[in-house]
């Protein structure tokens, strides 16, 4: 008879989620996560197979449960500037919450291993579409509604909207001065009215 788990799959995955978001992939050990979990190494291999696949389930399930929260609405067909604004103004507030020091796990992935995450699985390269995707979403859709003249390139607004949220990331993350992140978010937010009609 084998083993019994001590732990659910999502319990231990969510556990894991924030191991990783704090120590990224190199700085974690399976030791770490036994110790800081609670959970058998027997558990986190019969559910994951190795630490690799661990890794790849964490980053998914960060994907589907905190990108989709905070660039979801970004991405739905009705999406415009106001939506832009709201990201900005949430990560220009974040220093103060429970990111600080910890930032966004995939980006910190992307900070940790470039385009090649260990998992293999091209999950950075999702993600930086994503973000990217779903600005240029909203940014289009509020030049169709005539919120944002004809002429502004919304790929190019797109892509420089994703590096500066990538930046707050980072910043939030290496817990900068509160002012210096609310003031970067608050000039992409300038930007974004300057644009608009």
């Amino acid at each position: 008879m084998g083993r019994k788990k001590t732990h659910g799959r999502d319990e231990l995955l969510a556990k894991a989620m924030e191991i990783f978001r704090e120590h990224g992939f190199a700085g974690t050990s399976a030791d770490m996560l036994v110790q800081r979990i609670g959970v058998s190494r027997y558990s986190l291999y019969s559910e994951f197979g190795n630490l690799k696949g661990l890794f790849e389930a964490a980053l998914e399930r960060y994907n589907d449960e905190i990108i989709d929260l905070r660039f979801g609405p970004l991405e739905h067909a009705d999406a415009g500037l106001g939506e832009i604004r709201a990201v900005l103004d949430f990560y220009g507030s974040a220093s103060d919450g429970p990111a600080a020091g910890k930032g966004c796990l995939l980006c910190n992935t992307a900070v940790e291993f470039g385009p090649d995450d260990p998992t293999g699985s091209g999950a950075i390269k999702r993600y930086f579409e994503r973000l990217s995707g779903a600005f240029h979403n909203a940014l289009s859709n509020a030049q169709r509604q005539g919120h944002l003249p004809g002429a502004v390139d919304t790929r190019k607004e797109a892509d420089l909207l994703t590096s500066v949220v990538l930046g707050l990331f980072v910043m939030i993350r290496a817990k900068t001065p509160s002012k210096s992140i609310e003031h970067a978010a608050a000039s992409a937010k300038e930007r974004v009215d300057a644009m608009a009609v």
